[in-house]
């Protein structure tokens, strides 16, 4: 770190959320929690690198502190985290050179150059500020079209650089922009957190570049300004003012121009979700299956995102795609999950598949608002990531084997709860309380809070992320009825159309669902249970693939 950097730069109090569909801070955040904070995240700067392994897989302490933090728990769980994480943590060392923009392409991928990195980004962002910092190493043609592809190293990783820099633009920790990304800013509280994410970006391969070649780029870069009114959208200037660009990223475009004036994600999901030409890759290594399935079928995932609408002329428009984002990602998730533990493995009442790959769809999302925030002046790299996201959502979805979706079966079943209960003996209320003594509603009002108590003493560090994600979901979306959404079966008037199966059946319970099947299968410790862990078997339905992938797993997948 630069001598010349100070540390209330690095890790100011963490900041209220830039938008409106940021995760908001639970009560319980209090001068001893803050100082807890920021207290490990100094450390964890000073002495750890974003790698813990040779393998890559990725220093989270972080990511529970901040989650848990914003959850509301004492400063001592925070501490506590920390040391247990912190055992099996790298040292962080001195790079062999510092980075200059003269080399900043030389060192890309490069682990030993992580630090020399951080450095560059966190002197960057005290010029520039954290926005432009990260719309010019992040989303910017000049480092994308060429060798840097920043944006897909940013997507890489199961998203990892993508979740360190979204909590420093969530918070504005400037910290964590430059381990995740070692760039970004907005303000000088947003900096550090922002450049460890860029930092973390630049020593990641680009794995889902084939998803991203350069005329993805030049197709929205094409567009002077995607906000004036009666601008082509990015998909009608792709299918029609740059057909050139169009037949080489969606080839079917070239011929046959075809309305996608109104495409939910849901509806590309459901697509997506009936194709068979997206098999999976001969290999199953679960360290880069997502890399190999991108490589087998990129084009036809491509030709999928293409499909789905951005138009920013369009009040609200963003709000709405990040929300199609959310519906998405908690459905492939949560209603996937249950579908296959419940129907395929025919497992007991409540037995829950907790994927690893589809649970970083959940974190990540959350942390979309935050970064599109930061991007306000970019009405390109809005629509870049936005886009970029969808694309390898849909392809982890696709390494995963495109598991069933019974929408219809999850909401009506008894164990995917709208109310899911603490599993102790309930407290006995006064007879005063409301709505009446012997009622469970009055024994657990609100039945988020016993699942998010026992989710901040939970040692696991990706546990908080998903639970604070789906929470915040829940707050935004919570409201939303049955009936809002429909499918080729039922549509009701006034719903939002979708070719999803079943689609008439979401509700805003989705998320406390989702959340409660996800608590009770990674062990409610705070009430007793012991702590269990994610599942990594996939939706493999023929046995010999699902033999073969497991002799391919090795330990952990990237994490």
């Amino acid at each position: 770190m630069p001598e010349n950097v100070d540390t209330e730069f690095l890790y100011p109090t963490p900041s209220p959320p830039p938008s409106t569909l940021s995760p908001y801070q639970w009560p319980g955040v209090s001068p001893e929690s803050t100082q807890a904070l920021k207290e490990v995240l100094k450390d964890n700067h000073e002495r750890w690198h974003i790698f813990f392994n040779d393998r890559h897989y990725h220093n989270h302490a972080m990511h529970q502190a901040i989650a848990n933090w914003s959850l509301g728990v004492d400063g001592s769980v925070i501490k506590a985290a920390y040391e247990l994480h912190a055992k099996e943590q790298r040292p962080i060392y001195d790079s062999p050179e510092p980075i200059t923009e003269a080399n900043f392409e030389k060192h890309l991928g490069d682990a030993q150059f992580y630090k020399a990195y951080v450095d560059f980004y966190t002197e960057y962002a005290r010029k520039h500020g954290i926005d432009k910092t990260l719309e010019t190493f992040i989303f910017s043609k000049k480092y994308n079209t060429g060798k840097a592809e920043m944006l897909a190293r940013f997507l890489s990783g199961l998203l990892h650089p993508m979740i360190h820099a979204g909590y420093g633009a969530e918070f504005g920790l400037p910290v964590m922009l430059v381990e995740g990304e070692l760039s970004l800013s907005l303000t000088d509280s947003l900096a550090e957190l922002v450049c460890l994410g860029l930092a973390s970006t630049s020593v990641h391969q680009p794995n889902v570049s084939k998803l991203l070649p350069k005329l993805f780029f030049d197709s929205i870069y094409a567009i002077a300004d995607p906000t004036a009114p009666n601008a082509p959208g990015y998909l009608t200037s792709v299918t029609g003012t740059i057909r050139n660009v169009a037949s080489y990223i969606v080839p079917s475009v070239g011929t046959t121009v075809q309305s996608h004036e109104n495409v939910h994600a849901l509806t590309i999901l459901a697509r997506v979700a009936e194709d068979s030409k997206l098999t999976l890759p001969s290999d199953l290594d679960e360290l880069n299956i997502v890399e190999n399935t991108i490589a087998d079928h990129s084009d036809v995932i491509r030709d999928y995102a293409m499909q789905w609408p951005i138009d920013l002329s369009k009040p609200g428009e963003i709000n709405r795609k990040v929300e199609e984002l959310s519906w998405m990602v908690v459905v492939i998730y949560g209603v996937a999950g249950w579908t296959w533990a419940q129907q395929f493995k025919q497992g007991a009442e409540g037995d829950f598949n907790a994927d690893f790959f589809f649970v970083h769809l959940v974190t990540s999302s959350a942390f979309i608002p935050s970064i599109i925030a930061r991007l306000s002046d970019s009405p390109h790299a809005q629509i870049a990531l936005l886009r970029s996201y969808l694309s390898v959502a849909l392809s982890v979805y696709v390494s995963r084997a495109r598991p069933r979706l019974d929408i219809a079966a999850f909401f009506k079943s008894s164990s995917a709860t709208a109310y899911p209960l603490p599993i102790h003996s309930l407290p006995t209320p006064s007879k005063d309380a409301l709505p009446g003594q012997d009622k469970i509603e009055t024994r657990v009002p609100d039945p988020w809070l016993p699942l998010v108590q026992t989710t901040i003493v939970h040692p696991d560090e990706h546990l908080p992320k998903v639970i604070r994600a789906l929470a915040t979901f829940a707050s935004k979306f919570g409201t939303t009825t049955a009936g809002s959404f429909g499918s080729p079966e039922v549509c009701a008037e006034g719903a939002l159309k979708t070719e999803l199966p079943g689609a008439e059946f979401l509700d805003g319970t989705l998320f406390i669902r989702a959340a409660g099947l996800t608590s009770a299968r990674m062990g409610r410790v705070g009430q007793g249970e012991a702590a269990s862990w994610w599942d990594f078997d996939g939706f493999y339905e023929d046995p010999k693939v699902a033999a073969e992938a497991k002799l391919k797993m090795q330990g952990l997948p990237i994490d």
